[in-house]
């Protein structure tokens, strides 16, 4: 099951299991769909308790991606361990999802977009001289 670590309004930092595969996929994405519901736009998921994790345990994380994705906001992925950092860039979702090598950097992250979210958007007025 996918273990909440800590919450900040609309940030969630949330731990995988050991095994993330056929068997225990359909909890990790229950109990992520669970956070998803409580309002959060921005996941991070660490990876550091994983020793396995299959291609139902990839595509959980990509159904997360896709929800936050959606609502605006995003899912960030702690990854200590190279060999699935690596896995990740293999199959490409490191170009998709954020992935950073420390939890500490990937909540600093997920909290640095948030406040950019956040931000008021300023309109651009140009000005045109010769029409003045």
């Amino acid at each position: 099951m996918l273990t909440l670590i800590s919450r900040e309004e609309d940030l969630a930092v949330a731990a995988l299991p050991e095994d993330v595969d056929f068997f225990t996929s359909a909890g990790v994405r229950a109990a992520g769909e669970r956070i998803l519901d409580g309002g959060c736009r921005y996941l991070v998921v660490d990876t550091s308790p994983v020793d396995y994790i299959d291609s139902t345990g990839i595509t959980v994380l990509l159904t997360f991606w896709q929800r936050l994705e959606a609502a605006g906001g995003a899912l960030l992925v702690a990854v200590p361990d190279e060999h699935l950092r690596w896995r990740l860039e293999t199959l490409g979702l490191a170009g998709v999802m954020p992935v950073a090598p420390t939890l500490g950097e990937a909540v600093s992250r997920a909290r640095r977009f948030r406040s950019m979210t956040h931000r008021p958007r300023r309109e651009t007025v140009e000005f045109d001289a010769e029409t003045a």
